[in-house]
């Protein structure tokens, strides 16, 4: 079933345009279906310094502030989010699944027929789980176009534990913000700047999935072994159970 897009904040980035837009409802789930909408003014871009490769990044340096990169992501782009089953039944049809986690978490789990290119990146010290010692990968976007070419390919993006499209970002910046996720966000920020337009979020990333196949006998067994079988670092995401404590971000 298809649920509503979030409403429009009243912010300071948002008030040039928040007068001449209504509620617009949004495909939360359902493959992607968009609901006709209202033509209204654009959202701006978000306010950020380009890289060397020309294209604005969605974490480290010269980024623009999370808030406006949600916002653009929700409403000028519109990016659909699709739950497991819709991934898989996309894949089926020719979609992608791009797991953008660290290195080491996808060599020991995975999804089955997804690619692989980390958004995050970093030596033996980062994979030992050192704070400070990962980076992000400023290969991303080149590594991306050397994997997937096309860029009117259906493309899902997928981190650890995922983010969120539907919640907005928190107006207390002292609170710890869970609708950036660990990298899909963030690096479809910068795959649209590349000129891909197919883009897709998988709720609640790879976890999600994992545990999804519990209940779920017509979803492929993820490859290797989920830590989450074990609880280790908040990898569950239950009802009731706190994600922003012990969640690891990468």
């Amino acid at each position: 079933a298809a649920r509503l897009r979030a409403s429009r904040p009243a912010s300071a980035s948002a008030s040039r345009v928040a007068s001449a837009r209504a509620f617009v409802p949004r495909a939360f789930f359902g493959g992607g279906r968009k609901f006709a909408a209202a033509k209204v003014p654009a959202v701006p871009f978000p306010n950020g310094t380009p890289g060397p490769d020309g294209i604005v990044p969605g974490v480290g340096k010269g980024m623009p502030k999370w808030p406006e990169v949600w916002e653009w992501l929700n409403y000028e782009k519109r990016m659909p989010t699709v739950d497991s089953a819709e991934a898989v039944a996309m894949m089926r049809k020719g979609a992608v699944l791009l797991d953008v986690r660290f290195d080491p978490d996808y060599e020991k789990w995975s999804i089955p027929g997804s690619v692989h290119v980390p958004y995050v990146t970093g030596g033996v010290l980062a994979k030992m789980r050192l704070p400070g010692f990962k980076r992000k990968n400023e290969d991303f976007v080149r590594l991306v176009r050397e994997a997937i070419p096309d860029k009117r390919t259906k493309i899902i993006l997928a981190c650890i534990w995922g983010g969120s499209l539907v919640r907005e970002p928190p107006k207390n910046r002292g609170l710890t913000d869970d609708t950036k996720g660990a990298g899909s966000l963030p690096g479809a920020f910068e795959l649209y700047q590349d000129g891909y337009e197919n883009l897709y979020h998988l709720y609640g990333g790879v976890n999600q999935y994992y545990q999804d196949c519990a209940f779920d006998e017509n979803l492929p067994e993820g490859e290797g072994v989920w830590p989450g079988d074990l609880e280790w670092f908040g990898y569950r995401q239950f009802v009731q159970k706190d994600r922003l404590k012990g969640q690891r971000d990468d």
